[in-house]
């Protein structure tokens, strides 16, 4: 409610500032308009960007004689790291259950029959944990 209010007295402000623009004046006027102007659009800017306060420069160090105490230390290395490990998945046989069924117009009665899955490779990425600090 109140980001509003001030809003439409700036509003108000600039449509009353600019009736007069049309005769002429000195150009001290002009100029002072120019900066008012400015600091209705920052004002507004601001009042717009969600509430936030407008980008501060932090205090310098030693700020009111206070030492500021030193940030902790950046631990670059991570605690661990991937690796790829191959591992031999040894050969698999199935029985397989075939129900009848018609081939090219004979009935096939129904078998099982014997799946072979070859042997093969697979990769695995496994996580190594690092030193702990």
């Amino acid at each position: 409610m109140k980001r509003w209010f001030i809003v439409g007295l700036l509003v108000a402000g600039m449509l009353l500032s600019s009736v007069s623009l049309s005769f002429a004046g000195d150009r001290v006027r002009g100029r002072w308009e120019g900066v008012a102007i400015g600091l209705g659009a920052v004002t507004l800017y601001n009042l717009f960007q969600h509430g936030l306060p407008s980008p501060v420069l932090p205090p310098q160090p030693g700020y009111h004689g206070r030492p500021v105490p030193p940030s902790p230390p950046v631990v670059c290395l991570p605690a661990g790291h991937w690796e790829i490990h191959r591992v031999w998945v040894p050969e698999r046989r199935e029985h397989v259950w075939i129900p009848a069924h018609y081939e090219n117009g004979y009935r096939v009665e129904g078998y099982y029959q014997v799946r072979v899955y070859p042997g093969h490779y697979e990769e695995h990425k496994v996580w190594v944990k690092g030193p702990t600090y």
